[in-house]
């Protein structure tokens, strides 16, 4: 089996990562997919996730693990309700609900504490290397 760094990783890592950036690739087709948290929110309401600008669905119909919706940055409920919406969008819900624990481990919990934004390309770089995996 294949060592893999995390998405966000640093040193050496020629994969794509994560940017704290939030700038647009100009690709049309591609998703991105940004996540921002505002500490003076109400709770429940500080993290915010949207995919090309709209809100991202919680997907609570494949997972129902946090009621108060999407974290990052370490690997509870709310990053794995995060990791299984970001999959099924992307991909579909078989994929998602194989893979997801596996990607908030990988992905989710090392996203940038207050902003971040990962693209397509960055989902695909990370699925290529789960399936050649299997």
């Amino acid at each position: 089996m294949m060592s893999r760094q995390p998405l966000g990783s640093t040193g050496g890592n020629t994969r794509p990562r994560p940017s704290d950036e939030g700038e647009q690739s100009g690709i049309s087709t591609e998703h991105v997919y940004q996540g921002s948290r505002d500490p003076t929110a109400p709770v429940g309401q500080e993290c915010t996730v949207t995919v090309d600008g709209e809100p991202l669905d919680c997907r609570y119909d494949l997972l129902s693990a946090s009621p108060s919706g999407f974290e990052w940055g370490y690997g509870g409920s709310g990053p794995a309700t995060l990791a299984i919406a970001i999959l099924a969008h992307a991909f579909d819900d078989d994929f998602a609900t194989t893979h997801y624990q596996q990607f908030k481990r990988e992905v989710i919990a090392n996203l940038p504490e207050d902003r971040w934004t990962l693209r397509t390309s960055d989902l695909d770089a990370w699925r290529r290397e789960v399936v050649s995996d299997a």
